[in-house]
């Protein structure tokens, strides 16, 4: 199961009483190396270009974002990760703490849901509650 895929991201951040919410949807890339799977897809942001690798193993998920910002985030449920989150307007130190991560994948069908559910610590003791849902197909469905 590899080859391209039509992906769709969500994302809900709630900070205090605010919410916020935005979705859409990239063409990327789907690789799987044995056990392990690999979402790749590039974003032209406001700033400038991202190119965000995601990994999904069993235990975890990483998610490695390069280009005009640059962060590595570790997803481990009930694990409390550390760090830094990179843009044109500085660097900034984050912790995640992973309240769950949903997995489902269809191999045969080359499709397949991710979602991550954890708080985001800023600085300052802000926090905020995010949820992130990537939902996969392969472009030619």
């Amino acid at each position: 199961m590899s080859g391209q895929i039509e992906l769709k991201i969500d994302s809900r951040i709630q900070s205090g009483k605010e919410k916020q919410s935005s979705n859409h949807t990239v063409m990327g890339n789907l690789i799987e190396k044995g056990e392990v799977l690999y979402l790749r897809y590039e974003e032209d942001l406001e700033f400038g270009q991202v190119s965000t690798t995601v990994k999904i193993d069993q235990e975890q998920v990483t998610v490695i974002r390069r280009g005009a910002l640059s962060i590595r985030q570790q997803f481990s449920p009930g694990q409390l990760s550390e760090t830094i989150y990179k843009t044109p307007f500085g660097a900034m130190p984050l912790q995640i703490r992973t309240e769950r991560i949903e997995q489902l994948v269809d191999r045969e069908k080359n499709k397949g849901r991710l979602t991550l559910r954890y708080m985001l610590y800023l600085e300052e003791d802000e926090s905020q509650r995010h949820e992130l849902s990537l939902t996969w197909k392969g472009a030619s469905q």
